[in-house]
């Protein structure tokens, strides 16, 4: 009965971690992420702003600037400064 419970919460840590891991190694091959949500987009060209748990993405797609994905952590300070 424990050993489920902490399997249970083994994996309430991990998943969550894997997620992240997933969706920054995407970001730094300029690939876009998978499990993030789109909270916004700019008229500027198409710029997306997606949300994870714990860090955010954008897509910049402007019309003349920036044409890359950045990511940024909440909880540290990784990433394209913005």
């Amino acid at each position: 009965m424990k050993s489920r419970v902490y399997i249970k919460l083994v994996m309430i840590l991990i998943i969550p971690i894997l997620m992240y891991s997933i969706d920054y190694s995407l970001v730094s091959f300029q690939k876009r992420p998978i499990f993030v949500i789109k909270t916004a987009m700019y008229k500027d060209g198409g710029t997306k702003l997606y949300q994870g748990l714990g860090y955010k993405v954008i897509d910049y797609n402007q019309l003349e600037g920036r044409q890359d994905i950045v990511f940024q952590s909440y909880l540290l300070n990784i990433g394209s400064q913005d």
